[in-house]
């Protein structure tokens, strides 16, 4: 099976060879597994909490605000 790529999603490896995956809108944590399987997996079914997509969004509008003063 090839290597997929989700732009979506963020991964690592974890030191203990386990991957990492973090969707890049929420910023949540979707999976920590060994198989690349399971990870695209959680990643299918990851839905992005509205609540944290608003804590972002607040992040990032006073982020522009200090880098622009």
């Amino acid at each position: 099976m090839g290597k997929t790529f989700n732009p979506e999603f963020t991964h690592r490896t974890n030191e203990d060879g386990t991957l990492h995956s973090y969707c890049s809108r929420c910023f949540a944590t979707v999976a920590d597994s060994a198989s690349r399987a399971d990870l695209d997996t959680a990643e299918l079914a990851h839905k992005c909490d509205p609540r944290l997509l608003e804590m972002v969004d607040k992040y990032r509008q006073i982020s522009r605000l200090r880098s622009v003063a």
